[in-house]
């Protein structure tokens, strides 16, 4: 990563960049193209080159891919476009920031995928827009353990901005100190 890219992000966010480098971590952007027009004009370049996956990839809502969440691997982004999705976190809540062990990196998209779908108590499906950071919050507060769990998976950090407010998950459930 690029450190001037990086000076553009809040003092939490560095410091898990610096926490991850450390432990070798891979990172991710989960991104909700449906929050702001401003995400989809900078992800869907990016996803046009093979940068991102869409969620929606072989779902029933494959077809709507212009909005559907983005997971784009940090390290194929380019410099200009770092300091650009870092720009908008800071504007808007439409980014999770995620990091995965190494071994798990092949892991965590089908992972991510799997926990798109929601048994309802009729048996329905519903969408569970966890990748909306303002609805992952929400659900760290209903979410038991072994569901907190079950919707981690493979990732071991997760960081959304809300409010302007860094919040930090870690796969264990416990959130760390946010800052503003």
């Amino acid at each position: 990563m690029n450190d001037v890219s990086l000076e553009k992000a809040d003092a939490r966010l560095q410091h898990l960049f610096e926490q991850a480098d450390a432990e070798a971590l891979i990172g991710y952007l989960l991104i909700d193209l449906s929050i702001d027009r401003r995400t989809q004009n900078t992800v869907l370049p990016i996803h046009r080159r093979g940068g991102s996956r869409s969620l929606f990839q072989n779902t029933p809502e494959q077809g709507f891919s212009a909005i559907a969440p983005h997971l784009v691997p940090l390290n194929g982004l380019r410099d200009a476009e770092l300091a650009t999705l870092i720009e908008q976190d800071r504007e808007m809540a439409a980014f999770s920031w995620l990091w995965v062990d190494e071994g798990a990196k092949n892991d965590l998209f089908p992972h991510l995928q799997k926990q798109l779908d929601m048994r309802l108590p009729d048996g329905g499906l519903a969408l569970l827009r966890y990748y909306d950071p303002r609805v992952f919050t929400r659900l760290m507060q209903l979410l038991d353990e072994d569901q907190r769990q079950t919707l981690f998976g493979p990732i071991r950090y997760w960081s959304i901005r809300v409010m302007n407010e860094r919040q930090v998950f870690r796969s264990a459930g416990e959130t760390q100190e946010a800052t503003s």
